[in-house]
Formats: C-alpha cells, structure tokens, sequence
C-alpha cells in the first residue's frame, strides 16, 4: 500500500522556476521568460500569469535575494466549474511543452495544501571534496530520472559565476614596497569605483561614482594596464600580479559538519511513496568513495517525523501503557478495516489526514470497548455467572454501539465518496477540494469503524471469556440471591 504525507487536491495555482547559469544577465533571463509566457498563451485554462525576472523564488537553496540568472512565473487557472480539464492534466501538457526550451533549468511547480513540506524526491550525498559530490550528485540525477515518475530532477551543485582572479605575487609586491590590501583597493577603485560626492537636482540625489571609463576596463588587457601608486612611485599591476579565470562556487551546504548536495524532484503519476522506495532500492548498490554516504530527507523524512509523532498521540490518548490487552487488541484489529477501506478505494495511506481517522476510530474503540468491559464486571460483580455478564454486557451494549457507528459512518460517507449537496445551488455535487483533502480521513473512519463496531460486539466479549477462562474470573460480591436475581431481570429487559 502506498503512502502520502498531505493528499494531493487539484490546484488553483502552478509556478515556473526558471534558473539560467549564473552570470546570465537579466536581459538574457528577460527572452527566457518571454518565451515561456508564449507557451501559456496556448494552454487551456490559464487565467493569469505572472513574471518576475530577477527573483529566485522557486530555489530552496537562496535566501530570496535578487539574482540576474533567475525568473519566477506565477499562474492562477480559471474556476474548476469553468475548466476544460483538470488543473493536473493542464500541468502534464504544460511540462511536456516546456521541455523544448533550452538554456536554463526549467522547474514546474503546483500549488499544495498544508504546510511546506520537503520535495517528494531528495538525496543527500555528503562528503569532503566538493568536485566529487558534484560527480556523484551528477550520476545519482541520470539514474533517479530513468524511475518512472520522477520528474523536474535538479541539485543544488553551483560552480557560481565566471570570475576573474588577480593573484598577487607576494614576493614581487614585497620588492616593490606595495601590499595585498593596497592593491586589491586599486583594482577595486578601477573597475567598480567609488562613490566621491553627491549630486543634487531639486529634491532628487544622485551618487557621483569615480571609476575608469567603460572603455579602459571590458578587457583583460585593461585590467592588466592599472598601475598602482604609492609615494609617487608607479608599478604597474602586471609586475606584481597576474590574472586569471575560473569559477567560484555559488553555495556551499553542510549537514552534520559535512558538505552536502541534494538532487530533488517531483512525482508525477504515482505516489512519492511508491516513487522513493524506487529511488532506494536503484542507490543501494550505488558506489562510495571512502568518507561519502547518501541520505534521504525532503518529504521521506517528514514523514518519518510525523509518524513518530502520531505513535506518541496514540500512547498519550490512551493515557497509561498498562491499559487492558483486551482494548489494545481491539485498536490494533480495528486497522484492518482501515486497511481494507483503502485498499478498496485505491487510496493512499496519507500520514497526517488517514492518521488523524485512525485516532478518531482509536477513540470511539477505546470508549465502546473500556464501556463493555466495564459493565461486564459490573455484572460479574453483582452475582450473574461470567457467561450470563458477558451475555448481558453485549446485549445491552449493542443498540448504542450500532447507534454511534451508523451516525458516525453516514456523517462521514458524503465526505469519504466526494458526493454531496450544495444547498445554495440546490445541486448534487461530486469530488471537489473538500473530499480531496479530507477523502482519507473519512474512507479510515468509516470502514475502520463498521469493522470496529463487529469487534466490539464480538471479539472483546470472546477475549474476556478467554481470559477468565485462563486467568480465573473475578470474584462476585457478596449480595443476597434477590438483589443478584433482581438485577439480571433488569439488565435482561
């Protein structure tokens, strides 16, 4: 059986992400935007969009500063009543048309219900040497993208923007009386410039800005002609320095003291679930150097979190771990109901919305089964033979325990089906966000809870005859024979 974190709904909104090698300018990221908002034009369904070049909203990675290489494009689609399609079908045709762009990496993202999550899809390769995570992170990419329903592959590997690098020859500079900080603030003054004065127009200021005119500083040979001066003694910056190109790198990520990449993703067509039991079982094997392991995290670690978490509410509501084995068996066998229900239904074990069904069942099991149990003994203890107490106990047990799970399972049938009725439009209605979103929740419940209401009614009193017929039955009080008949009339009737 699959699981899910949060149950997918279909979306009002998608997002494109669109990141170009750094460097690029914004007039370069300005066409790539342009081009992508050709592509909407053709697409059903869009109602809107807009395009923010020079936002990196999309990158987990940034801190969400302005960067030239990166666009944002927001997409809100037209009302579901007005569709031609489902918003995830106009997603699926939107992704494949993008995929014909070129020149920058092209991320498709869907508006999800919830709290922010991780992605579906994350592997960390952590290690030392930063060349060979992006080695690894680069051949952990080409096998996750051949598992069917990973889609939107990226990691965050940045060799950063070209750069040029004037290394200072500490000896010559030395010679020549001149240091590292003096030249560096030269060649700083040079090509950026600094700001010397203000000028001022009316209300309005402008920075005046000294610096070599543009055409003494587009070339390498211009930065190599800067001389630097000191006591009226002129070197030449070639004599003392040489230049160089190369890259830098963009970022830098530690986990646990250790560098780290992640290679992310989306799932399209199956469950993350399902799609990152793929992913594990095709890294198994996967070759390390020395000192380099890989991880999981993103939407897999949430999960592992949550459902600790939910284990912990589950022993919190029970309030005591030394509770009756009677009532613990009957929660446990409840979730085969729960099991069934989805299995029937094809739906996806959510962590959080079936969850949050499974304690609500565990609740009303707990108080159907501590209820039973304890008016069993109250029985027993009041002169019937434990046959005639269980007997009684059931019988006048059954109208309420049959009550609360037939209101409980039709008030939730509408939302597990997706079936219901608007009463402003005085029309049935079917699906919707509402069912979407909580059709896990409502299928756990109700099918947990008709199997539930067989266990309460039958296998709790079968357990208490086992037990007393093993462990002895308790004893009975001391009551005369009419009080002890009187009373079995009574619970009898």
């Amino acid at each position: 059986m699959a699981n899910e974190f949060f149950p997918e709904i279909e979306p009002n909104k998608a997002y494109i992400d669109v990141r170009a090698p750094s460097g690029t300018n914004l007039e370069t990221s300005d066409r790539l935007a342009r081009q992508i908002e050709t592509i909407l034009s053709d697409i059903p369904d869009i109602e809107t969009f807009v395009t923010n070049v020079g936002v990196s909203g999309g990158n987990e990675f940034s801190s969400g500063e302005g960067v030239s290489n990166a666009s944002r494009i927001s997409i809100d689609f037209v009302d579901e009543s007005l569709r031609q399609q489902s918003s995830f079908k106009t997603i699926e045709q939107l992704r494949t048309s993008l995929k014909r762009l070129t020149g920058a990496e092209i991320e498709l993202s869907q508006e999800r219900a919830g709290p922010p999550v991780g992605a579906p899809i994350s592997v960390e390769v952590s290690g030392e040497d930063f060349e060979i995570l992006g080695q690894l992170s680069a051949r952990i990419k080409r096998i996750v993208a051949e598992i069917p329903g990973a889609v939107d592959l990226k990691d965050d590997y940045d060799r950063g923007r070209p750069e040029i690098r004037v290394v200072v020859d500490r000896e010559a500079s030395a010679i020549a009386g001149l240091d590292t900080r003096l030249i560096a603030s030269t060649v700083r003054l040079a090509i950026y410039g600094t700001e010397a004065s203000e000028y001022r127009v009316g209300e309005d200021e402008y920075d005046i800005r000294v610096r070599f005119k543009p055409s003494a500083r587009t070339s390498l040979a211009d930065l190599e002609r800067i001389t630097i001066e000191k006591d009226g003694k002129i070197t030449p910056l070639s004599a003392v320095a040489h230049i160089e190109t190369g890259g830098g790198f963009g970022s830098i990520r530690r986990k646990d003291l250790k560098r780290v990449i992640s290679v992310e993703g989306k799932v399209e067509g199956r469950t993350s679930d399902t799609v990152m039991r793929d992913v594990q079982a095709a890294l198994v094997d996967f070759p390390l150097p020395p000192g380099y392991q890989i991880g999981y995290g993103g939407e897999n670690e949430e999960q592992q979190k949550a459902t600790t978490g939910i284990a912990l509410i589950l022993i919190t509501q029970f309030n005591s771990l030394t509770l009756p084995f009677i009532i613990l068996t009957s929660v446990m066998l409840s979730m085969i109901g729960v099991l069934i229900g989805l299995l029937v239904t094809h739906t996806p074990f959510g962590i959080l919305m079936t969850g949050i069904g499974v304690i609500s069942l565990a609740g009303v099991v707990v108080n159907n089964a501590i209820v039973l149990i304890d008016y069993t003994l109250q029985l027993r203890q009041r002169g019937l033979s434990a046959r005639e107490a269980i007997v009684q106990a059931g019988v006048a047990r059954f109208r309420p325990v049959i009550l609360t799970a037939i209101t409980t399972i039709l008030g939730l049938f509408p939302l597990a089906t997706g079936i219901s009725f608007d009463f402003f439009t005085f029309s049935w209605e079917i699906g919707g966000r509402s069912s979407q979103w909580w059709g896990p929740m409502g299928v756990a419940v109700v099918f947990g809870l008709a199997f539930a209401t067989a266990l309460t009614l039958v296998v709790v009193p079968v357990l208490i005859s086992l037990i007393w017929r093993w462990f002895g039955a308790p004893a009975i009080d001391d009551k005369s024979p009419s009080q002890s008949a009187t009373y079995s009339n009574t619970a009898a009737n």
